[in-house]
């Protein structure tokens, strides 16, 4: 009987003595888990999986299958932290960009690379499958959407400030990074309007403030070394004096995918004069304010941005659903929502 030849990946995971991708402290991932960053080490470097050849090859498949919003390439930024992505203006040449990334000093980025080659595929289900595993939390059953992003960065090129609505973790395959990771939940560094506004639409939201600097924890990622990235916590990376090649798994989890909704509607109602009440306060409120979301969100979203953003997008058009809308949560009486 001939039997499918090992992929590249189980390969290496044999010659590694190992049958896992995350070399972690089981009990330490449990207590942290999305709730603060950590450090720990992981086992998908040492191979062509990651190389900026195999890296270019997928990047001109994603284009030449008509996804080019999953290939994000920009002109680098080496100045401060409170740099804008905005202010990062698009590049083209892709090939030539990654060829010579060690001097084209840009910051690019391959979204959902696991839909383009198979063994990338099967890193992001090893990896899901084992922080299920060490989370104790069911997991894949949460999963609303995942993907492996890979993240090719010229040297000293910083990644701007910013929060993000995934889990994730980050893996450093080549060079190295400093990430600076914030309390998700410090209400000075990243307030309640801003994560509203971030939900909204406004993925510039998040404001880095230099005076809360030395609240941040600094975790220097070499090869081998990951950093979880719980949703919501403020950050920002500043790549080291070579090439840097990252891998991001990341994915949405349906809890909070529905809270997203709440921070949604008090966007709204903070436009509309009212105090809102922040999520987790009332079970009642909160309730009214997802499935006033949820009633006109898609049913089967298959990216984040439909997943966050297409109950806004239909109660948008026209614009005067949203304030009947609000209106009717209003009431009689002007009250906190």
């Amino acid at each position: 009987m001939m039997w499918p030849a090992a992929s590249e990946f189980q390969q290496k995971m044999g010659r590694a003595g190992s049958n896992s991708a995350l070399l972690v402290d089981t009990p330490e991932f449990k207590e942290k888990y999305n709730v603060q960053p950590f450090m720990f080490g992981h086992e998908l470097g040492n191979s062509s999986l990651f190389s900026v050849q195999r890296l270019a090859a997928v990047a001109e498949k994603m284009l030449e299958q008509g996804n080019p919003k999953n290939v994000t390439t920009r002109v680098g930024k080496t100045s401060l932290a409170d740099a804008k992505f905005s202010g990062m203006p698009l590049k083209e040449r892709l090939a030539e960009t990654v060829q010579q990334i060690s001097e084209a000093n840009v910051w690019l980025k391959l979204t959902s690379a696991d839909t383009i080659d198979a063994e990338y595929n099967e890193v992001l289900q090893t990896v899901l499958r084992e922080v299920e595993q060490r989370s104790g939390q069911p997991l894949l059953h949460k999963i609303t959407w995942a993907a492996m992003t890979v993240f090719l960065t010229s040297p000293r090129v910083l990644t701007p400030y910013h929060i993000d609505h995934e889990s994730n973790f980050l893996m450093q395959i080549r060079g190295s990074k400093h990430v600076h990771l914030f309390d998700p939940s410090d209400r000075e560094v990243v307030p309640m309007e801003q994560i509203e506004s971030f939900y909204a639409g406004d993925f510039e939201a998040a404001q880095y403030r230099p005076d809360l600097e030395n609240r941040a924890s600094v975790f220097h990622l070499t090869p081998g070394k990951v950093v979880h990235q719980p949703p919501l916590a403020p950050h920002w990376v500043q790549n080291g004096d070579d090439v840097s090649i990252s891998v991001s798994i990341g994915f949405c989890l349906r809890p909070l995918d529905r809270v997203a909704r709440v921070y949604q509607v008090n966007h709204y109602l903070r436009r509309f004069g009212m105090r809102p009440t922040p999520p987790g306060q009332s079970m009642m409120r909160d309730g009214l304010k997802k499935a006033g979301i949820g009633m006109v969100s898609k049913s089967n979203p298959t990216t984040p941005g439909e997943i966050l953003f297409s109950g806004l997008t239909r109660l948008s058009t026209p614009p005067r659903a949203v304030k009947r809308w609000v209106r009717s949560l209003r009431g009689p009486v002007t009250r906190p929502g």
